[in-house]
């Protein structure tokens, strides 16, 4: 006779990672890591509109730390891309489609 497992009836979740971001997340990373320092108020703002129209992928990652890193003393694209990471994008779960478990 074949042991069932308590595994057995589990079923596996479905499990959705949300990634967000917003100019204010964006400016207290540049704010907080020194910066933007080299731009003026209208490439500012381009940069901050980028960041309105896009949701923080990899490549959209990429192309707003170029960005900053073009307006930047002494930082890499890859140093702003973990700086943006780590401080400006806001990661959460859903569990079966609720964020309740």
């Amino acid at each position: 006779m074949a042991t069932q497992r308590f595994t057995d009836y589990i079923e596996d979740p479905v499990i959705t990672r949300i990634r967000s971001w917003d100019r204010r997340s964006v400016r207290e990373a540049c704010i907080d890591n020194d910066l933007y320092t080299c731009g003026d108020n209208d490439e500012y703002e381009e940069m901050q509109c980028m960041v309105d129209r896009m949701q923080p992928t990899i490549k959209s990652l990429y192309l707003v730390a170029k960005n900053i890193q073009e307006h930047s003393k002494d930082q890499t694209i890859t140093n702003v891309m973990f700086i943006l990471e780590r401080a400006a994008v806001l990661t959460t779960f859903e569990i079966n489609g609720s964020d309740e478990i």
